[in-house]
């Protein structure tokens, strides 16, 4: 094994905490990531992990090769992506990592057309609503929705999707009275579930700026936003979403929009990595995704 190599499975193992799971990662046997190790370690005359039967942790000599083994892989791949030209033709294997109702309506139907123009790419994909650990995870870059909360984690914002109310034909007739967010019924808001109580929300006139609020204390609540599609579509109640989640349902008739001159605050996408600059097969794929999320949005209507 050469000595990049060794640097990299080193660094897998240092940031998994785990023989075990750098081995699953890099698909090899436990005993030969061991091995390995234990050859390098040699190699460099000093011990890099202290080993116990609950825990694998760097020692002070193991922290410091980490920090210069990742300098010199970071600036070895910077060179090799140059010299290959990486950034137009990518190569390996990408992992990503996306929330499901996103993956299912803008992510996965735009990854034929990215691995028909890169043919030497793979992906793999971790379609999961929780938050994936990256690091533990070996993934390469991961979509989130929202607000990030602070961390060590590079990222960078490549969708702003304001937020609507929608729902079905059905239940907007039945509400021909209201004008304003305040008087819809709060036991209709279909919303996603949250840690405690109901989620409140603020929204904004289009044209006056002016501003109201709803208590969103609907009788149904779910951590699927195809779930509450489905329910704003039996006319249930009304949801609070971007165009891209509800753009099928808006374009086949089943949803349409309530109290079209009000708006929520945008819902930022980011996309999400363990360190340096966002380059080569993540940012293209980056890139791909900001275009594919454009695609979802939904024309307003022209004034009459």
């Amino acid at each position: 094994m050469d000595r990049l190599d060794a640097m990299r499975l080193f660094i897998r193992v240092a940031d998994t905490g785990s023989f075990s799971k750098a081995a699953a990662d890099l698909e090899i046997g436990q005993p030969t990531v061991s091995r390995r190790i234990q050859d390098l370690e040699a190699q460099l005359g000093a011990d890099l992990f202290l080993r116990t039967t609950r825990a694998l942790s760097l020692t002070e000599a193991g922290q410091t090769f980490y920090a210069r083994a990742k300098s010199i892989l970071e600036s070895f791949e910077a060179a090799e992506a140059e010299v290959r030209g990486l950034d137009n033709e990518p190569v390996g294997q990408l992992r990503i990592s996306v929330p499901h109702s996103l993956s299912r309506v803008v992510i996965a139907p735009a990854l034929a057309s990215f691995m028909r123009r890169y043919p030497d790419l793979s992906l793999d994909v971790i379609s999961d609503d929780s938050y994936t650990d990256i690091v533990q995870e070996g993934v390469d870059l991961a979509f989130r929705l929202g607000q990030l909360a602070d961390s060590s984690l590079m990222a960078k914002r490549i969708a702003l999707s304001p937020r609507k109310l929608w729902a079905s034909p059905i239940y907007i007739a039945q509400q021909k009275t209201v004008t304003r967010p305040s008087e819809l019924e709060p036991n209709d808001a279909l919303s996603l579930r949250q840690q405690a109580g109901a989620a409140m929300w603020e929204l904004s006139h289009k044209e006056s700026g002016e501003t109201d609020s709803l208590r969103a204390a609907g009788r149904f609540r779910a951590s699927s936003g195809d779930m509450l599609i489905q329910c704003a579509q039996d006319a249930l109640g009304y949801i609070l979403a971007p165009d891209w989640l509800v753009c099928e349902k808006v374009r086949e008739g089943q949803l349409a929009r309530l109290l079209p001159e009000w708006e929520a605050e945008a819902l930022p996408l980011n996309v999400v990595w363990s360190g340096g600059k966002l380059k080569g097969k993540a940012r293209l794929l980056a890139d791909h995704i900001a275009e594919a999320m454009k695609a979802k949005e939904l024309q307003e209507p022209e004034a009459a």
